[in-house]
C-alpha cells in the first residue's frame, strides 16, 4: 500500500523548502491605494504586513480585507448591544474610513517554523481556513511565505516521486 499523506522518506518535506522566501510586504504607513497596487502587479491576494521602524511583522493583509472594507458601511448595526458587539462594530468602522495598511490589516498573523513539516502546515491552513503563513526564524523575524500554491507544489513532487503514479501525473501537470 501507498499512501499518498505519508512520507515515504525519513526526512519529510519542511517549510524551509516549499516557502517563498523574501516575500514581498507592505507597511502599516502604506495606503490602501498603495497596497491594493502592489498586490495586483503581483498577482496576489494578500501579504505580511511589518512595523516600518521595527521591522517586525505585525499583521496581513487579504482581499478580504479590502472586500470588507467596501461591504462594511451596509452592514454596519444602528445600535450594539454587549462590548464585545460594540468592539465589532467599532472594528468595522475603522475598515470603512481606513486609509492606511495599518488601519485595515488582520492583526493576527499565523507564523509557523522554517522547521514544520509541510504536513503540518497543510493541515493548519485547513484548520485556520487560510491562504498563506507567514514563515518565521528562531528569532521571530518574517523569512517567507508559505502560500497555498506553494503546497500544492509540494504535492505535486510528491506525487511525481510515487512510481505508479508519476505517468498520471506528469500528464496532468503538462495538461495545466
Amino acid at each position: 500500500r501507498i499512501f499518498v499523506s505519508t512520507p515515504t522518506k525519513a526526512n519529510a518535506r519542511r517549510v524551509k523548502d516549499c516557502m517563498t522566501p523574501n516575500p514581498i510586504t507592505l507597511k502599516t504607513t502604506d495606503t490602501v491605494e498603495k497596497a491594493i497596487s502592489v498586490l495586483l502587479s503581483n498577482s496576489f491576494n494578500g501579504a505580511p504586513v511589518i512595523d516600518p521602524v521595527t521591522g517586525n511583522l505585525v499583521g496581513v493583509i487579504s482581499a478580504f480585507d479590502f472586500l470588507s472594507k467596501e461591504e462594511a458601511g451596509a452592514l454596519l448595526p444602528f445600535e450594539a448591544g454587549d462590548l464585545e458587539e460594540q468592539q465589532e462594530m467599532a472594528m468595522m468602522a475603522r475598515r470603512i474610513v481606513a486609509t492606511t495598511v495599518g488601519d485595515l490589516m488582520s492583526e493576527a498573523a499565523l507564523t509557523v517554523s522554517m522547521d514544520m513539516t509541510m504536513k503540518d502546515a497543510a493541515e493548519l491552513m485547513i484548520k485556520d481556513r487560510c491562504h498563506r503563513l507567514c514563515v518565521v526564524d528562531d528569532d521571530n523575524n518574517l523569512v517567507g511565505v508559505l502560500a497555498t500554491s506553494d503546497v500544492m507544489r509540494d504535492a505535486i513532487s510528491v506525487l511525481q516521486a510515487l512510481p505508479a503514479a508519476r505517468d498520471s501525473v506528469d500528464t496532468t501537470a503538462e495538461e495545466i
